[in-house]
């Protein structure tokens, strides 16, 4: 009888320590046309709200890429994808900076937007895949470019302007053929002139970026539970230090 009534309060007591945490008062960040701040929300809500996106990140990019076999089809269906389906911030609308799921839900976006919802789908279909800004040489000008893994090379694309990049045979252009000075611009984007942008440009120093180490904690690769618990450890433990 002692033991039932011990693991009865033992219980009890878990119950309302967990409510006390799960409603502990957490923050998320939201930016509204260049503003930040910062919103209070529940632990639970926060919670809910993580594993929401994180399951339909992953049943939206196995209906994308279900009925394809290797890497580059399934990086080439969720190209068309995110061109197909996120469209270019009107001008009227506010711009929003928050999840990479509310971009796809809206179904409009910035530049680098795009890139950053082409990237997380790419990381949830198991391929590696990261956005970075290429600076052109004397830094007037930036271009957020898609950066994927595909058979052990990283590959450029701009899903914003549609933009991939091809050698003369006509097969996707890795970052070796870019420094080689072996591509072109392929664009898929009906209403883009791709004379409008010298992708050239932001080209230079293309060799000297360390692509693995950019995307290990990239913001398109700690999006699932998992990644984004040992991010975590890594920021709390080994950033920051002295």
């Amino acid at each position: 009888m002692k033991k039932a009534l011990y693991l009865t309060i033992f219980v009890i007591l878990l119950i309302l320590v967990s409510i006390f945490i799960l409603n502990i008062e957490v923050t998320t960040r939201q930016g509204i046309d260049n503003e930040v701040s910062t919103l209070k929300i529940p632990l639970y809500l926060k919670i809910l709200d993580f594993y929401d996106r994180h399951f339909n990140y992953k049943w939206l990019a196995y209906k994308i890429t279900t009925d394809k076999i290797n890497e580059e089809d399934k990086v080439m269906a969720i190209f068309d994808w995110t061109i197909r389906n996120i469209q270019h911030q009107p001008p009227e609308l506010r711009t929003v900076d928050d999840h990479v799921w509310h971009i796809i839900v809206r179904g409009y976006g910035e530049h680098d937007q795009f890139s950053d919802v082409f990237t997380t789908l790419c990381n949830y279909a198991g391929i590696d895949a990261f956005f970075m800004r290429f600076f052109n040489e004397d830094h007037t000008s930036q271009i957020p470019f898609a950066v994927v893994k595909i058979k052990e090379k990283w590959y450029l694309f701009d899903p914003y302007n549609g933009a991939s990049f091809v050698t003369k045979n006509g097969s996707l252009a890795s970052v070796e053929d870019i420094a080689r000075q072996d591509w072109s611009v392929k664009i898929t984007r009906e209403d883009f002139n791709k004379t409008k942008v010298r992708y050239a440009d932001y080209f230079n120093e293309i060799l000297s970026i360390d692509f693995e180490r950019s995307h290990k904690w990239s913001r398109a690769n700690i999006q699932s539970p998992i990644n984004r618990f040992f991010y975590g450890l890594f920021k709390r433990y080994f950033t920051n230090r002295n």
